[in-house]
């Protein structure tokens, strides 16, 4: 009997412990999966903003994106009064925001990650007169395209490499 009371003790305990853990609960807003490939595709030249970028808006402007096709990258961007999720701590080296830019290369840079955050001084672009890329469609340009699912821009270059940027989410796949 003694046994039995030590065997309900410890599963008391467990059960107790277990209660304080954190809770893990799914995000409600998930990284969108690579769109398919009947996707309609926008006319990029519509995107451009005459400087070599092509830049549009995602979710009703709260993210946008620019894409430059030499030397062949995307930067994804957000206010940080936009941002619901919790910004990852920011590297020694970077004196700047962090959390608040995305960066895709399309290829392996010399340094770094091909998708990682971007420690910035600013706004690299200014979305105000970009269009907006309609939920479900996607731009490609060069070796990086990118697609609107809702409120979250995602964007794959050719090797399946991506970032993906929202308000309440985001990913990287290197």
């Amino acid at each position: 009997m003694r046994k039995f009371g030590v065997l309900v003790l410890m599963a008391v305990t467990a059960l107790v412990l277990s209660a304080c853990s954190p809770a893990t609960t799914e995000p409600e807003v998930k990284v969108p999966d690579k769109p398919s490939v009947e996707a309609p595709i926008v006319n990029a030249a519509d995107y451009s903003d005459g400087y070599g970028g092509y830049i549009f808006r995602v979710g009703g402007g709260t993210i946008w994106c620019t894409i430059s096709e030499s030397p062949g990258f995307v930067l994804c961007e957000h206010r940080d009064v936009d941002v619901v999720y919790e910004i990852p701590a920011a590297p020694a080296s970077c004196e700047g925001a962090w959390g608040y830019q995305a960066k895709l290369w399309a290829f392996q840079p010399s340094e770094g990650l091909v998708a990682d955050w971007f420690c910035s001084s600013g706004l690299f672009s200014d979305p105000e007169n970009a269009y907006d890329l309609p939920s479900g469609s996607k731009i490609v340009v060069g070796d990086i395209s990118c697609f609107a699912a809702e409120t979250v821009a995602r964007c794959d270059n050719k090797q399946g490499q991506y970032l993906a940027l929202g308000a309440d989410v985001f990913g990287f796949g290197n």
